[in-house]
């Protein structure tokens, strides 16, 4: 049985938690100093379009995503692979970065990633629905980036 309270010293990782089971999980990932860098749009397109590019070669599934102007929201579903949601979410970081450096400079993410393990059906709604709203909450009613890639089987 895992302990879902404890956690390595310095790490939002779950410790003992195998993250290349069979899973859901929600996933946010933070623009460095929370800069707005994605309200420019040729560039978030990119960012998308880099995240749905990776989904095969990575085996993964992307049941809802919103990309917004200082953040990533997304549900990602890894299902019987060798690859681990950290991996992913590196691909994606390391890309989207090299997509940043064709017109800045510097670090675009934040270190490391916030994920939320998604334990049944209810858990999964909620998130998906949460992703879905963002942007209205921000006051972004017409946001382009936010999506569903794939839909559960």
């Amino acid at each position: 049985m895992i302990d879902e309270t404890a956690t390595r010293k310095n790490s939002l990782r779950l410790r003992g938690f195998d993250y290349s089971k069979e899973r859901v999980y929600f996933v946010t990932v933070v623009v460095k100093d929370r800069r707005k860098l994605f309200y420019k749009t040729e560039f978030a397109k990119k960012v998308v379009e880099c995240l749905l590019k990776l989904r095969d070669p990575m085996k993964f599934n992307l049941y809802g995503y919103c990309l917004m102007p200082d953040h990533f929201h997304g549900l990602v579903g890894i299902g019987k692979s060798d690859v681990k949601l950290g991996r992913i979410l590196g691909a994606f970081k390391s890309i989207s970065t090299r997509i940043y450096w064709e017109c800045g400079e510097g670090k675009l993410w934040q270190r490391g990633y916030h994920d939320h393990i998604i334990r049944n059906e209810e858990d999964f709604f909620d998130c998906l629905k949460y992703t879905k709203e963002n942007p209205v909450k921000s006051n972004l009613e017409d946001w382009e980036f936010v999506g569903r890639a794939d839909y559960l089987r």
